[in-house]
């Protein structure tokens, strides 16, 4: 049999024959994307089937029941697989999104009771342009990203609060405060409300898997 590697966006540049066994695929710069392709040494094969004649779109798929392909079944039953990996990543968000969360609201609890609290802290004047609708922020316990949605008074007090559609459903409400609708977001605990200082506005996308280092 012949032995070919290529990038299937890209055959006529990047395709390479592995015509060397003692030669390992870095010695032939082959990449991570690149697809390796048997070439059985049979006269019954089409010669369309040949690698080197694939040159657009339609002959490339005559490919395809050469490629081999895991199923659903099968991929699940590798301990290293990728969904498994997420899993576990999530899980465990989720649960220290729950602590920050209890926490959270025990602090609350605690601040309600504090006379000193919120007139040390949140009656502060805030830079309106810096709390702007639309702004991207984060909520500091946990980490959780969104937009910005709403920022006003909620309460017979002077407290400023904050409304923010978060990213991932890790929040405390679904934008509505006391049957009140305070802002739109994609559902139940996408919602966040909390205090103004609670969060902080800047340069925070929402989190890329391949970011992380544990991926």
């Amino acid at each position: 049999m012949n032995l070919y590697a290529y990038d299937e966006n890209d055959v006529d540049n990047t395709q390479v024959f592995l015509s060397n066994d003692e030669y390992c695929l870095n010695d032939y710069n082959v990449k991570d994307n690149y697809i390796i392709y048997i070439q059985e040494k049979n006269k019954t094969y089409n010669s369309d089937d040949i690698i080197y004649n694939i040159d657009d779109e339609q002959k490339l798929q005559k490919l395809a029941h050469l490629k081999y392909t895991m199923n659903d079944e099968g991929y699940d039953k590798r301990p290293d697989n990728i969904r498994n990996f997420l899993k576990k990543l999530r899980e465990k968000n989720k649960t220290q999104t729950n602590l920050s969360i209890q926490q959270e609201e025990n602090n609350n609890k605690i601040n309600e009771h504090d006379p000193t609290y919120y007139s040390n802290i949140c009656n502060k004047p805030f830079d309106q342009e810096l709390y702007k609708i639309g702004k991207r922020c984060r909520i500091k316990l946990g980490d959780r990203r969104g937009i910005l949605k709403f920022v006003g008074n909620i309460k017979n007090n002077q407290d400023i609060y904050v409304g923010v559609d978060l990213d991932e459903p890790l929040g405390n409400s679904d934008g509505m405060y006391k049957k009140k609708k305070l802002f739109e977001c994609k559902g139940d605990k996408y919602g966040y409300i909390g205090n103004i200082n609670s969060i902080e506005v800047g340069d925070f996308p929402p989190f890329d898997i391949m970011d992380l280092e544990e991926f």
